[in-house]
């Protein structure tokens, strides 16, 4: 347990007490089955006990289907402890398992407590870099898929550029690791400030031939270097709120507010967003309602439907992705968020114009930590210079 703690893991334990531990009254065998299906790997004590416990072997079962079901991604890591080698497992009820298809760690006595293997230590580290410590997990996933085919040389110089070498386990997996660099939040004071990630950035992206993979880096990795993270938190806090979910963002640019909802999503991909344009020839407020419940219609739920039936709809997309977003570069007013709230209560909205630090917030409006002029600048010439 502490070797995993030490490593960055949760691991589940029968100690009252502990984060993840199993308490009095808990059905605890059907626990550890769903715990099992929730984590990213098993550690398979062997013991002189284990041999013989039908428990062992249950949860051996399900975490060898798991490996396999898995294609690998969920690892097994079956460890002979003092008292067990492959003669007495293959002896045992485990041997049903078959785990001798696996590349077992000897955890020996002449070892001691304190001194794991590395066939234990090392695939531990490297899934932890990849899933437990790592930001963002499904995010840095989409960016070292993407950079996986860079040569060695490369990835080394990146890794460097960035600040993140000196990980002697992560040779095998430094394209997680790069994107754990990519993905930092690295604010600048001036435009035209010094930047590891647009350094790390120039290194890399000419080597990727396809263009289009190349703008879809660029379009993760900016707004997670320059967005402030505390704005992102306070967009999940509209999201989980049952009330107006109004959010007011200072912002000369108009993909500064894209920017602020990719880097809020944490997902390969970005919540669905619309920007109205009122129709010409009605009222004001007639055209924006008509223009977003027409991008609703088209996008959303391919063609009409009811009430009943649209909130169910734009609830399901938010559970699957996030909410769907509506962003207006204009200065909200009461008249014009109650007619909206009231045609579309399910949706998020998002003011960005440059007077919005001016003035009194509404109750249930949150204002989003802003970049200044010079921050906004800067994030929005990175994203030209490299997506282009």
């Amino acid at each position: 347990m502490e070797l995993l703690r030490d490593l960055g893991c949760l691991p589940v334990v029968d100690t009252a007490g502990e984060s993840g531990a199993l308490t009095g009254g808990d059905m605890w065998h059907h626990k550890l089955m769903r715990e099992l299906r929730r984590c990213q790997a098993t550690v398979l004590l062997l013991s002189p006990h284990a041999l013989t416990s039908r428990y062992v072997l249950e949860e051996a079962f399900v975490s060898t289907y798991l490996c396999e079901a898995t294609n690998s991604s969920f690892l097994l890591l079956p460890v002979t402890l003092p008292g067990v080698n492959r003669r007495k497992l293959a002896d045992s009820d485990l041997a049903a398992v078959r785990l001798d298809r696996f590349d077992m760690a000897d955890w020996t006595s002449e070892a001691g407590p304190m001194c794991p293997p590395r066939k234990l230590t090392d695939p531990l580290r490297v899934l932890v870099e990849r899933c437990g410590s790592l930001p963002y997990p499904r995010v840095t996933e989409f960016v070292a898929d993407r950079i996986e085919s860079l040569d060695t040389p490369v990835l080394m110089d990146t890794a460097e550029l960035l600040g993140v070498t000196g990980r002697d386990f992560a040779a095998d997996h430094m394209n997680y690791v790069i994107s754990a660099g990519l993905l930092s939040e690295r604010p600048v004071t001036d435009f035209g400030d010094e930047c590891a990630m647009r350094k790390a950035l120039s290194r890399f992206l000419p080597l990727l031939k396809d263009k289009e993979l190349r703008r879809d880096l660029v379009d993760v990795v900016v707004p997670f270097a320059r967005v402030p993270g505390t704005a992102a938190q306070q967009l999940h806090g509209l999201r989980a709120s049952a009330d107006v979910r109004i959010a007011i963002l200072r912002a000369q640019y108009p993909g500064t507010a894209d920017m602020y909802l990719r880097r809020a999503s944490e997902a390969p991909e970005p919540w669905v967003s619309y920007k109205p344009v009122p129709r010409a020839g009605v009222d004001f407020l007639d055209g924006l309602v008509e223009d977003i419940r027409a991008f609703l219609t088209e996008e959303i739920f391919y063609g009409g439907c009811d009430e009943v039936t649209m909130e169910r709809v734009l609830a399901r997309e938010e559970n699957e992705q996030g909410p769907v977003t509506v962003v207006l570069n204009l200065q909200p007013d009461r008249e014009l968020v109650d007619r909206l709230k009231t045609a579309f209560p399910r949706l998020l909205f998002v003011f960005a114009h440059g007077q919005a630090d001016a003035g009194a917030s509404e109750p249930g409006h949150v204002r989003l930590d802003f970049l200044t002029p010079s921050q906004e600048q800067d994030m929005i010439s990175t994203h030209r210079r490299f997506s282009g």
